[in-house]
């Protein structure tokens, strides 16, 4: 069967093999993102004006940017003086390796023995978590007499990743001298920077701090230190040591980080940066129809019209990542209007309301995401929408099409 499909795709002219092996022809969408990258670079502008010139960006660009687009959100980044990446796993590193050859990058997931060899090849920097994890690296590199550079993942409270901050001053320096293993940073993750209450940040910076000085004591050197996600980034200057690791923020979802940073103003610590949104998903109205009062729309018949109306299909539905659970509930925006979507959203479709007065036709563009004319949808939105937070809706758009940049 597969070699038939194999040389039917040679006969018509692509590749419909590679694209079953890398299961892209699964997730083949018609809808599409635009990435204006104007706007990007004006968010790494001013995150730079507002942070002292020798903290490092370090650009979390896993999980494909946050679905953005992990080549050319880089790309753009990299254009602009970013010098270090936060990746996900091997996969993203090594395509950001290949598409910036000097660039630094770290793998903020956990990355396992069987890619040592790769990521010591392509100078890659992965963390590491327990002495377990830390042994099995180290062992690895020295059987292929070579070092792997990593950074020490400390536990201060999150509760996740980590060596435990009580064991960490113990276990670190005795690492440090373990054959193939150059322990070259130390960080850890907040837990809670963006409350308005940091109290709870704060007891995490401290555990870092009290790491730090007593890895130190011991003769381990910890030549460079990050701790600052979005969140902490604009909360705490103290806390923007060598690097910074924002991800949310440079995507235009940082509002309610800003929020709290301004309303800290009077203590001084606070860096104050508005960002906005870069990216807009869109589909296409694959057919409108002219309906009556009480007709019935969808599955399970859970929306009925009130009155005569246009009803819109658009090509996209939750196997696309437009949620399911915005059924009778979310808004797109099609002909510059807010158009509610209505009826339970399907598996490949969503049917909108467009009203009598709209004068959008079959083949128009519906915004899912950005904004059209003075209407505007945006991620954060949608996450309100759907109980949820921007990072889930973002990392959940399923179109395999090459974004569109400007």
């Amino acid at each position: 069967m597969l070699s038939s499909l194999c040389s039917f795709a040679t006969r018509v002219g692509f590749n419909l093999y590679s694209a079953i092996i890398n299961r892209q022809f699964f997730f083949m969408s018609n809808s599409w993102i635009e990435l204006d990258l104007g706007i990007l670079r004006t968010n790494l502008r001013d995150l730079k004006s507002a942070i002292k010139s020798s903290t490092e960006i370090i650009f979390v660009v896993k999980s494909n940017a946050y679905g953005h687009g992990i080549v050319p959100v880089s790309q753009c980044a990299w254009e602009c003086g970013v010098k270090w990446f936060a990746v996900a796993n091997i996969n993203e590193a090594l395509i950001l390796r290949e598409i910036m050859p000097d660039a630094g990058i770290i793998i903020v997931g956990v990355m396992d023995q069987t890619a040592v060899a790769q990521a010591i090849g392509n100078n890659i920097v992965p963390f590491i978590i327990s002495e377990k994890h830390a042994t099995d690296l180290a062992a690895t590199a020295a059987a292929l007499k070579a070092i792997i550079r990593c950074h020490a993942k400390i536990d201060t409270g999150m509760g996740r990743l980590g060596f435990p901050w009580e064991e960490a001053p113990a276990l670190l320096p005795k690492l440090a001298r373990l054959p193939g293993l150059d322990i070259c940073g130390f960080c850890t993750h907040f837990a809670s920077a963006n409350n308005q209450d940091r109290s709870y940040a704060h007891k995490q910076a401290e555990r870092f701090n009290t790491v730090i000085r007593l890895c130190e004591e011991k003769g381990l050197s910890v030549p460079f230190k990050h701790i600052s996600n979005s969140g902490a980034v604009l909360c705490n200057r103290a806390w923007n040591m060598d690097g910074i690791r924002p991800g949310i923020l440079l995507y235009g979802y940082g509002k309610q980080y800003s929020a709290i940073g301004i309303h800290n103003s009077a203590l001084n610590d606070c860096v104050e940066i508005q960002t906005k949104p870069f990216l807009q998903w869109k589909t296409r109205i694959v057919q409108i129809r002219k309906v009556p009062a009480g007709f019935a729309v969808s599955y399970d018949s859970t929306y009925t019209t009130s009155k005569e109306t246009r009803i819109g299909v658009i090509d996209v539905g939750y196997a696309d990542g437009y949620s399911r659970k915005l059924s009778n509930l979310g808004f797109v925006i099609a002909g510059g209007q807010r158009c509610p979507v209505v009826g339970r959203i399907t598996m490949n479709l969503t049917m909108i309301d467009l009203g009598m007065a709209s004068t959008t036709s079959e083949g128009d563009e519906v915004v899912l995401i950005g904004s059209q004319g003075s209407a505007s949808v945006w991620a954060d939105e949608i996450a309100h929408w759907c109980e949820t937070i921007p990072y889930e809706i973002l990392t959940g758009i399923r179109t395999i099409n090459t974004p569109i940049t400007t």
